[in-house]
């Protein structure tokens, strides 16, 4: 099989969650490329741009916008890592991304990731702006670490 830019990209978001002390599972959610389960109880989606420099702009499509609605019925350990080229991983926890789109749109929503020279990631999107920076090296902790409460 063909080596993919995406597959090169995932890569280096699942390498790093694969190496964390508490990583235990790895498993496809469903059919969508990006879809993850990490350790029976986490979702995530991956995204990436192989744009070398900042920003990146991420665009979520209306189908995807569903599908993390679709998780958050199950759980509220939802994630998006946006992998930006081979600089960093912005990963975003449910608080983080639900200010920064509106997933019930019926309009594509985007999110930015601004990184100024030697700082931490800037991130805004359609619906508001993150009121922190994000280091760099909060990915893959971050995953590992927030509480998991699961909705029944």
């Amino acid at each position: 099989m063909k080596i993919q830019t995406q597959d090169l990209f995932h890569g280096a978001v699942l390498t790093q969650i694969t190496e964390h002390p508490s990583f235990k599972a790895l498993n496809k959610a469903d059919t969508l490329y990006g879809h993850y389960l990490v350790n029976h109880d986490t979702r995530l989606f991956v995204k990436y741009l192989s744009k070398e420099t900042s920003p990146w702009n991420f665009k979520f499509s209306v189908t995807e916008m569903q599908s993390i609605q679709s998780d958050m019925k199950l759980t509220k350990n939802v994630f998006l890592c946006l992998v930006c080229g081979q600089e960093t991983i912005c990963a975003l926890n449910i608080q983080e991304f639900t200010n920064l789109i509106d997933l019930t749109s019926s309009e594509s929503q985007s999110i930015i990731v601004e990184i100024p020279p030697g700082g931490s990631m800037h991130v805004k999107g359609t619906a508001g702006d993150l009121d922190r920076t994000l280091r760099h090296n909060s990915f893959p902790e971050k995953l590992f670490v927030e509480e998991v409460e699961t909705v029944r």
